[in-house]
């Protein structure tokens, strides 16, 4: 019962995230977070080194591994990026030059088939390969396996670190301390539906898919024919036409509930696990989030007003409160941020 109690007490945190109004609205949130640069992650690349992961029934993951080097590794941090996102990406380097240059061990994991790794497995990349992400997760806490190891995922990467705390619960990384999912995809069939009733997302989340697609037909042509998927009007459609060709499922909204988050997963959580989310997200519903209160002791719900999809950029002074807010998480601050 002891430690059932401590790790409510892990969850006290209380967050709290008020943008300049120049910066509060949902849209301006939501793409500053892809264009913000508040370092240039220097400190982060120079002592980054790439790794293939080997993980399982020939499947390999790309990463890049950044470890402590002049002083002891306070934890270290696995890093999950969103759909069609990299280890490159604005709000991955930012995060994580943010935490390594606060005494975190950062490694960045590249989904199959993201950053440009399509050429490393045949088979393409699904959300429901939970196997291989949590095999590349077990490997990496190895690295450090005497300090406390800490899942942070965003958007779709929140959705696979919840889906890690599950299985968790079943499987247990010996060291992990703290999952952090940040506005994490909780049901993917109303977050694909907001997306394609999104015109200002829309043809964004369609470029970047079908340049994945053709990239994958180029390296292995002779896989099934994917030019339905790529010329079909929305996420939707596109996810049909790809469900048919390249998964075990019947369509899409099969397909969709193999990974979203259910209320029975959550509730079997055993280690700490706080959602970072904003109720004015154009991508995921902020309907999705209530529900979730009270599922287990171990789970702390954050759901901000403002901050919009992975947003949470501040202006005077110019900053991403998400990286200080992890920072605190995993610090186990009290008090607001």
């Amino acid at each position: 019962m002891k430690n059932h109690q401590d790790n409510e007490l892990k969850m006290t945190h209380k967050l709290t995230f008020k943008p300049h109004p120049l910066v509060r609205n949902h849209h301006i949130q939501t793409i500053l977070s892809s264009v913000f640069r508040y370092s240039d992650g220097q400190q982060l690349e120079e002592a980054s080194q790439t790794m293939i992961l080997e993980v399982g029934e020939g499947v390999r993951l790309e990463g890049i591994y950044t470890p402590q080097t002049s002083a002891r590794s306070k934890g270290l941090v696995f890093f999950l990026h969103g759909w069609l996102g990299c280890v490159h990406s604005h709000y991955a380097v930012e995060v994580g030059d943010y935490l390594f240059q606060q005494g975190y061990s950062i490694f960045r994991l590249n989904f199959r088939d993201h950053g440009y790794t399509e050429a490393l497995n045949r088979e393409v990349f699904r959300a429901d390969r939970l196997d291989e992400v949590f095999e590349a997760a077990r490997q990496v806490a190895q690295f450090e396996a005497d300090r406390p190891f800490h899942v942070v995922g965003v958007s779709m990467g929140g959705n696979f670190a919840l889906r890690l705390a599950w299985r968790h619960s079943q499987t247990p990384l010996p060291n992990l301390q703290q999952t952090i999912a940040i506005c994490p995809v909780i049901d993917a069939y109303r977050a694909t539906l907001a997306i394609d009733q999104q015109p200002l997302y829309l043809p964004y989340f369609r470029r970047r898919w079908r340049a994945m697609l053709e990239q994958k037909k180029q390296f292995f042509p002779e896989i099934n024919d994917l030019s339905t998927a790529m010329s079909a009007p929305n996420c939707l459609a596109m996810s049909e036409a790809f469900v048919a060709q390249h998964s075990p499922y019947p369509d899409a909204r099969t397909y969709f509930e193999s990974y979203s988050i259910k209320p029975e997963m959550l509730a079997a959580l055993r280690s700490p696990v706080q959602i970072i989310a904003a109720a004015d997200d154009p991508i995921i519903p902020s309907s999705d989030f209530p529900p979730l209160e009270g599922l287990s002791p171990y789970l702390h719900l954050s759901l901000q007003p403002h901050g919009g999809h992975v947003g949470f950029v501040d202006l005077f002074p110019f900053r991403l409160w998400l990286s200080e807010a992890i920072k605190a998480i995993l610090e186990d601050q009290a008090g607001s941020v």
